[in-house]
């Protein structure tokens, strides 16, 4: 059952010792997975999760280890449920079937069951009648700020998220932004963070440091790979950000980084735009989107170079003054 009045629910205390998916011997955790199932906790949301599929069960193991466990659970804000195909299919053409609550995800070879689970995680939380204010944005913080990038598939956003992920910005989430109706904070959600082809040697070669999943080929979007949360913003997923900064970016090869400062009615059509469920939150949803348009700087960012586009993002968010038109 997902979180009643659209609200982002209140964190376990602090002090309360949790147990992390690293913790479980792997036999365990698989016994778990395919029986009463364990109840995940990526920050913003709990998801209740089965997996009855023994390759997957290693892959969410080494991506979520460090992820806590509600035990006992409380009230879950969606249920994921992935399993291998009939018998037939699991000998000659093994298969991924995915659920999000009752939602059925498009099954995938089994070998691709992952991208599946991603897919399912998203899914159950943004699809909800009752889920808080959702918008489609990579979302990091810094100095307790928010820096929002709202873009569409194919412009680079999990990219530069990625890489500003590991030059002191914290990863509140790779594809939402979950606003609380309370006080108009942003929440973290964050999980793996997913690339696509090219960016997957980008990131790779930029942060050493990053761990990633194998490369899962021959997907709608080419190949795919998760990049693995850092550390400090698992650790660090209960606690929001205001929004500070808007910026809207766009990958192209061989540009110059270059900024555009946009007018508040632009900027705030970006966000109800990339708003998930914006048309169903009245008046409570535009005003979170008119709080975020009135306190942020609103800005659209072109690059190729992740250093000079960080170098950029950066100056915005230290007050540097930027020349319109350029970083």
């Amino acid at each position: 059952m997902l979180a009643p009045q659209n609200q982002v629910r209140v964190p376990a205390p602090q002090n309360q010792e949790r147990v992390l998916v690293g913790d479980l011997p792997r036999k365990d955790l698989a016994r778990r997975l395919r029986r009463e199932g364990v109840h995940l906790n990526t920050g913003a949301f709990t998801t209740h999760l089965h997996i009855a599929l023994d390759s997957l069960v290693d892959e969410f193991a080494e991506m979520y280890a460090l992820y806590p466990l509600e035990d006992p659970p409380g009230i879950d804000d969606a249920y994921v449920r992935v399993v291998g195909g009939a018998l037939y299919s699991r000998l000659f053409k093994p298969v991924a079937h995915a659920w999000a609550d009752a939602q059925a995800i498009e099954p995938v070879p089994a070998e691709r069951a992952f991208t599946a689970m991603e897919t399912a995680f998203n899914w159950g939380v943004a699809s909800s009648d009752v889920a808080p204010m959702i918008m489609h944005s990579a979302v990091l913080e810094r100095d307790g700020r928010a820096l929002f990038m709202p873009a569409p598939s194919g412009s680079g956003k999990s990219t530069l998220c990625a890489a500003l992920a590991w030059r002191g910005w914290r990863l509140l989430s790779d594809e939402m932004a979950v606003f609380s109706f309370e006080d108009g904070n942003v929440y973290p959600n964050p999980r793996p963070v997913s690339l696509k082809n090219q960016a997957i040697g980008i990131v790779a070669a930029f942060e050493p440091r990053a761990r990633f999943s194998r490369v899962y080929r021959g997907t709608l979007k080419g190949d795919v790979a998760y990049m693995q949360s850092p550390s400090e913003a698992i650790a660090r997923a209960q606690e929001p950000a205001i929004p500070g900064l808007v910026v809207a970016p766009v990958y192209v090869k061989g540009a110059a980084t270059t900024l555009k400062e946009l007018d508040r009615s632009e900027g705030f059509r970006w966000l109800i735009d990339s708003s998930l469920n914006y048309a169903s939150m009245l008046r409570p949803g535009f005003d979170i989107l008119t709080r975020v348009a009135e306190q942020s700087g609103l800005y659209s960012l072109t690059y190729s170079d992740l250093d000079s586009a960080i170098e950029a993002i950066n100056g915005l968010h230290e007050g540097t003054p930027v020349r319109q038109g350029s970083a």
